[in-house]
């Protein structure tokens, strides 16, 4: 894709969250932003799993793919399997989850510093998210901001923060207050975009968002999590998300990733084992 260039995939490697300017293109905006609305309108009969932010202060849908529709067609057919699998270094990409965040005008709900790989029922560095911004996102309006290169520390250390205090190794530390240090060897990144532009991030990245201080401007993302080909099967955990329709039961620990609710939606045409991540 002529839109990930070398020093993209270097800078995933490096800092484990990138920014890519309209990788979406108009036709598909277009389609994803009237899907998008018909959702918030109605979050309950979109057809997909309301997600644990869902409510007052916020819309949280996913698992939209799985049901005919712009979303899945987007997904299938578009070229974003391509984009996520050339950055990350993957030999192919299945489709793990859709999710659609809405954070409305003047929401305080506010999304803790977290890692997405605490919950995820894998095990690999292959599981990132490309978070697609269908509105202005911009300081105001909630940005999620990134902690540059503290993936290599989760990574080298097996280090799993979780949502609460029981999951894993625990509750993120406190980078809120490192902020005013200067001695603090990590960076905190964060994009203003526009409708079309994405941030991919590795599973092991801190992330998080202030609520929305705007008074008339929703921010609304279409995160898409998939899956490449270093990702096994991590399922013991009890915090570890259940994913609708497969039976754990049958799922061997260690094992690859594969399932019929796992299709493959991009698969490099020449393998090239140089360009996984180490």
């Amino acid at each position: 894709m002529s839109v990930v260039t070398q020093e993209l995939i270097d800078q995933y490697k490096e800092d484990g969250v990138v920014c890519l300017r309209q990788v979406v293109d108009e036709d598909w905006l277009g389609r994803l932003q009237d899907a998008a609305e018909k959702i918030i309108a109605d979050p309950a009969g979109s057809g997909g799993e309301l997600g644990p932010s869902q409510g007052d202060e916020m819309v949280s849908v996913s698992f939209m793919w799985r049901n005919p529709g712009v979303i899945r067609d987007y997904v299938l057919n578009s070229t974003v399997g391509e984009i996520v699998g050339e950055v990350i270094g993957a030999e192919e990409v299945m489709i793990f989850h859709d999710h659609l965040f809405v954070k409305p005008a003047m929401s305080p709900k506010v999304m803790p510093w977290h890692l997405d790989a605490t919950v995820w029922p894998v095990k690999g560095e292959m599981a990132p998210n490309i978070w697609l911004a269908l509105s202005p996102v911009n300081t105001e309006n909630g940005r999620i901001e990134f902690l540059a290169g503290y993936h290599k520390y989760c990574v080298d250390n097996d280090v799993e923060y979780g949502f609460s205090p029981d999951q894993s190794d625990g509750l993120c530390p406190d980078f809120e207050a490192e902020r005013d240090n200067s001695k603090f060897p990590y960076r905190y990144v964060s994009w203003d975009l526009e409708p079309g532009d994405a941030v991919i991030f590795h599973p092991a990245t801190p992330h998080f968002s202030k609520g929305n201080d705007s008074s008339d401007m929703p921010r609304i993302g279409l995160a898409l999590r998939m899956f490449g080909n270093d990702t096994v099967w991590h399922t013991k955990p009890p915090y570890k998300m259940q994913i609708p329709g497969i039976d754990y039961q049958k799922i061997h620990e260690g094992d690859s990733v594969e399932h019929e609710l796992l299709p493959v939606i991009w698969k490099r045409s020449e393998p090239n084992s140089s360009r996984t991540l180490s």
